[in-house]
């Protein structure tokens, strides 16, 4: 995989892998494969989205053939466990010729280590004579290179090893040197490949998982540029754990690369920064993305500050812990450019003229990094005052009105800066303050 900078801050912030039946995480969203060992691989791809643009193209062009024809992968987790599980088992292999295969027929022929390797031949023979025709079926004049690549691995395979003479045979009745024969080869010589079939085979397995979740969630596959200069375009962008999300439109390119978003309490500024930052991973793994549609150039890490926890195990305060975690995006857009950026609240770990004062501070030197993008809320709209000057800062607000004395919360992207303030309507709406004076009566 090549480098694209992720942290673990930055999977916790998107809820990426959150454990749980009833968590919504990303990974839960996705993990419904067929088998475990693709959703092992499955797992092991989430952990690892890249910044080489021909990779994730070739992967995003496999699942939108899948997607596309709606193709159908008959296979079953039970049999590949049993094939898993004969493969590596390690009890003594049997032997090729006449005379130990009908010795070995004498002394195991009833026992359970027979049993096993017989019923692991049946199935992956079963499975060799499956895929072939499923490759048959589905290599048409538009299949996607990374998936005739694997499909020729695959038939490679198959056709020049054993499997070749093994899928002439009926699987469920052997005879016992046919099945010393095989177990020989498959778990001597052909061991290797026959656990590259199986892993040829989880990553097939992904992929008709991930194309059938586009299909249900409404995720759509994004369109790559190629460019030494970045720009995101996302029309009908929503976050995948809000029903019937409000859905929003955002772009951001080198010109204007600092978006500063404003917002009442309650407007959605945390939803909308975690439902971006998903799209800019998810679109560098290859994968569908939450939105109507996407285009977008290459980063080469993502990183993001919307649930940072105090660190009481070091003994440092909130504020501490948000002047780190900026110190270390700092020293990343040192290292590397084209870093997408995502800070919620900035400094809100301090008091308001503390608060400001860094904001700005840090705002306007982030201003200077034209060669990556950064997306940063705040409830400090008075920032946006002393920002204006900067000409590479657009200003964005989720919008928020009152209608007969209560608040209407729109969750839709406005031009400008927010006017709304809701904290004292908050306080006020929870009969506080009549609580408190009600206290006051009984001393």
């Amino acid at each position: 995989m090549s480098g694209f900078n992720i942290d673990e801050q930055t999977l916790r912030d998107l809820n990426v892998f959150n454990e749980g039946a009833s968590s919504n995480s990303i990974y839960n969203i996705f993990k419904y494969t067929r088998t475990l060992g693709g959703r092992e691989r499955l797992a092991e791809l989430m952990r690892n989205p890249s910044s080489d643009i021909n990779e994730i193209t070739l992967r995003r062009d496999a699942l939108a053939f899948f997607h596309q024809y709606e193709i159908n992968l008959d296979i079953r987790n039970e049999e590949f466990d049993l094939i898993s599980f004969y493969l590596k088992f390690d009890k003594r292999r049997s032997k090729s010729n006449i005379i130990d295969a009908v010795y070995d027929f004498t002394t195991r022929n009833s026992s359970n280590d027979y049993y096993i390797i017989k019923t692991g031949l049946k199935y992956l023979i079963s499975f060799a004579r499956y895929i072939l025709k499923f490759i048959e079926e589905h290599s048409k004049t538009d299949t996607p290179e990374y998936l005739v690549t694997i499909f020729e691995r695959i038939t490679d395979i198959i056709q020049n090893g054993l499997l070749k003479e093994a899928i002439l045979l009926n699987e469920r009745h052997m005879k016992f040197f046919q099945v010393n024969k095989l177990d020989s080869a498959f778990r001597g010589i052909e061991k290797e490949n026959m656990n590259e079939l199986l892993q040829l085979a989880y990553e097939l397995d992904v992929f008709e998982n991930v194309a059938i979740v586009a299909s249900k969630t409404g995720f759509t596959f994004p369109v790559y540029e190629e460019s030494d200069n970045f720009k995101v375009a996302v029309n009908g962008l929503f976050h995948p754990g809000i029903s019937n999300a409000v859905k929003n439109d955002v772009f951001i390119d080198k010109d204007q690369n600092i978006l500063f978003l404003t917002g009442s309490n309650m407007a959605g500024k945390s939803s909308l920064l975690k439902s971006l930052g998903i799209v800019i991973y998810l679109a560098h793994l290859g994968f569908p993305v939450p939105a109507t549609s996407v285009k977008t150039t290459i980063f080469n890490g993502l990183i993001t500050t919307i649930n940072l926890p105090d660190n009481t195990n070091e003994g440092l305060s909130h504020y501490y812990s948000e002047v780190k975690r900026v110190k270390e995006v700092s020293l990343k857009l040192a290292e590397k450019d084209k870093i997408f950026v995502i800070f919620d609240e900035l400094f809100r770990g301090t008091n308001v003229k503390d608060a400001f004062d860094a904001s700005l501070l840090i705002i306007s030197e982030l201003s200077f990094v034209r060669n990556s993008a950064f997306f940063i809320s705040t409830h400090i709209v008075e920032l946006a005052d002393e920002l204006a000057r900067f000409n590479n800062i657009s200003f964005k607000y989720l919008d928020t009105f009152f209608r007969d004395g209560k608040p209407v919360f729109t969750y839709r992207l406005a031009e400008g800066v927010s006017k709304e303030r809701l904290g004292m309507y908050i306080v006020q709406n929870e009969g506080i303050v009549d609580i408190i004076r009600e206290s006051c009566k009984k001393t």
